[in-house]
This record gives structure tokens, sequence and C-alpha cells, in this order.
């Protein structure tokens, strides 16, 4: 679940302009590395993001200078508890998306221009398929095709130096300050505490 509205002043972006900015959007929080494909497509298709033109948009200044970067407000709606362990970094890689539009137009951003507001919805207020659901719902929605497959024992083993983590199948370097837990005589590494929380609930008896 990553839901991305972008708001501009109207006429300031193109088509193309909307397009440039997706496209680095999907490649910066989707990008393949590391990620397990099952897990990917099932993300890809939970990730949705769209522009709002937004008229008679002023600041303190007045209006914005038309030859200028134009300003942008960007909500990203996620479950809360994301936003409470990565709202930093969502707010870095779309800061990152804009710096890609911004440098393809040959646009100066200004300071003040761009606001990233990361938006964390409390379980039960989420609507997952129309239904009511939990954070953890929706990684148990987006992982569930990757965890049947390593059920079925067709997952390949992680790289030299890194663990796999069983719920996302994201490899993850093993060392310090990693995210481990141990079950079964395996070693199990997790991208996120929400992956390592959600292995737990089916794993009681794994140890950090």
């Amino acid at each position: 679940m990553l839901l991305i509205e972008i708001a501009h002043p109207a006429g300031r972006l193109t088509p193309a302009d909307h397009d440039l900015l997706g496209e680095a959007v999907v490649g910066l929080f989707l990008a393949p590395e590391g990620h397990a494909e099952e897990t990917s497509v099932r993300a890809r298709g939970a990730t949705h993001i769209a522009f709002r033109e937004l008229s008679g948009w002023r600041t303190g200044h007045g209006v914005p200078a038309a030859d200028a970067a134009p300003p942008l407000i960007i909500t990203v709606t996620v479950p809360r508890s994301w936003r409470d362990e990565a709202g930093g970094t969502f707010i870095g890689l779309l800061r990152h998306a804009v710096r890609r539009l911004d440098d393809a137009r040959g646009w100066h951003r200004t300071e003040g221009s761009l606001w990233v507001r990361v938006v964390g919805v409390a379980d039960g207020d989420i609507g997952l398929d129309g239904r009511p659901a939990t954070g953890a719902d929706v990684v148990d929605f987006l992982t569930e095709d990757f965890r049947s497959a390593l059920a079925n024992g067709s997952v390949a083993p992680p790289p030299a130096g890194k663990l796999l983590d069983p719920v996302c199948g994201m490899t993850v370097p093993d060392g310090r300050g990693a995210i481990v837990l141990e079950h079964d005589g395996r070693r199990w590494g997790f991208c996120a505490a929400g992956c390592r929380d959600a292995y737990l609930r089916e794993h009681p008896a794994a140890v950090a």
C-alpha cells in the first residue's frame, strides 16, 4: 500500500513531466535489487501515483513564477506502522524523484517549494480491496505469493554474506545492525521491523 498524490499549480506540469516523475517514484520505491519478484509484482499493483492540478495557487510572495520550478505538495499514505518506521526514508526518496524532474527541466528549486506529508493510516481504517484491514494485513497481502514459494522450496538461497527475509523475500546484509531471528536452526534477516513482526506472529518461538 503506497498511495502518492502530487499536487501542483494548474498547467505547470505536462503529461511528460507526470510520466517522468511517476517513473522516478516507482524506480526509487520499487527498485528491483534485492526484492523477490513475487513481492515486487504485488507491490507494484498496490502502488498508486496520481497528480492533482490546483488552481489559484498562491504563496506568501504571491503567484509562483512561471519560469521557476513549480511548488509541489506530495502526500504519501501508508499504514501507520510503516510511517513510524520509515517516514524519513519515504521523504528522502520523494525528494530524489523530484530532483530528477528538476534536473531534466533545468529547474532550480527554491527553498520551501517542496513539501512532503507522510500520512499513517490506523489499523482498521485501511480498506484493502474495500475491507477493513490492518498494517499487518497489508504485509500479509503483499508477501503472500513469496511466502507460498518459500514454503514450496522454490526460493533460491541468498548470496554469500546476505540473509533472506522469509516474509518478503528481500536479501539483507548479515552484519552489524541487521534485524535477525533464528528459528529451527536457521538464521533469517529482515528488511524492516514489520517483516520481523509478521514472522514472529507465525513463529513465536523464534529468537533474536
